[in-house]
């Protein structure tokens, strides 16, 4: 998991890098930032750094006084927060209390707010979010058995009338319906799973395709391969 974060680079800001950046990491994420590569503008390289993210965390923390008593924040975040909000990259503006809207950015998106005196119950909510990324945006990769499957989905990858779908058990609760495209890997073929609740949970498989429809029965999510058969 590729987590950007955009923050102040700045002594006021450099909380963001001591407790930010260790539990981004716990949750075996990598970071990316946008330091050394723009002052006030943002640069094509950040924008190519957001792009390749999987996540973006912005922190919008206060920069200069304003008459009303509340703060400016940093231009840039707001363009990194911008970006990733137009390339349809998960994002979330964090964002100081004292730090006025500012407007200019879509309303419809996660926001965390927090007081710089209390970043232990920021922090709690951080590792809330990032536990979901983890399971959202971070496939399982499954590998389609037996050969006869592989047969009847290869000859259909590029075709719309191919419907993959996966459905997951947990405990005695079943998930939603969710879809998924198949891809051939080597000889073979795999199929991506996102949204996954839990390591203890089960996934079912289906793909139909004009002549044909397989399914499994419901299995482990720590398995590497899934076992389907012709319905």
């Amino acid at each position: 998991m590729n987590i950007f974060i955009g923050f102040g680079y700045n002594n006021d800001d450099k909380w963001v890098k001591d407790l930010v950046f260790p539990l981004v990491e716990a949750f075996d994420a990598t970071i990316t930032t946008g330091e050394d590569m723009h002052g006030e503008v943002l640069s094509q390289g950040v924008t190519d750094r957001i792009k390749k993210a999987d996540g973006v965390l912005t922190f919008l923390t206060r920069r200069d006084a304003l008459a009303s008593g509340k703060y400016t924040s940093h231009r840039w975040v707001f363009d990194e927060l911008s970006t990733s909000i137009a390339n349809k990259i998960p994002a979330v503006e964090i964002r100081e209390r004292m730090v006025d809207a500012q407007g200019g950015l879509p309303g419809d998106r996660q926001r965390v707010e927090f007081d710089l005196d209390d970043k232990a119950k920021l922090l709690v909510e951080l590792a809330k979010l990032l536990s979901a990324w983890r399971r959202n945006l971070k496939p399982r990769r499954l590998f389609l058995q037996p050969m006869e499957v592989v047969k009847d989905v290869r000859q259909m990858i590029h075709s719309d009338e191919l419907k993959c779908m996966y459905q997951f058990m947990h405990g005695s609760k079943e998930s939603p319906v969710y879809t998924a495209k198949p891809f051939k890997f080597g000889q073979g073929l795999c199929v991506d799973i996102y949204q996954v609740p839990s390591e203890d949970a089960l996934v079912q498989i289906i793909i139909k395709g004009k002549e044909f429809e397989w399914s499994s029965d419901y299995e482990s999510v720590q398995l590497l391969s899934i076992n389907l058969q012709r319905n």
